[in-house]
């Protein structure tokens, strides 16, 4: 097994598990779907990817970087 598939699959389970607290937050608060709902969803998605970025460049500087 490749380790791009356990990436990917880490990616996935993590992403998901933001979109389904997202949904069920906006569920609890009885939250109109609104640009703000569906925004909030939608980078659900996409936001893990800077945890991986992070965490490459911890294992190949051994530091975060201060900007």
């Amino acid at each position: 097994m490749s380790w791009m598939y356990f990436v990917g699959a880490t990616y996935c389970i993590a992403a998901l598990f933001l979109l389904a607290m997202t949904y069920l937050e906006g569920l609890q608060a009885h939250a109109p779907w609104n640009v703000y709902r569906v925004a909030g969803i939608v980078i659900c998605i996409f936001w893990p990817v800077l945890i991986f970025y992070l965490m490459f460049k911890i294992v190949t500087k051994g530091k975060i970087p201060q900007g």
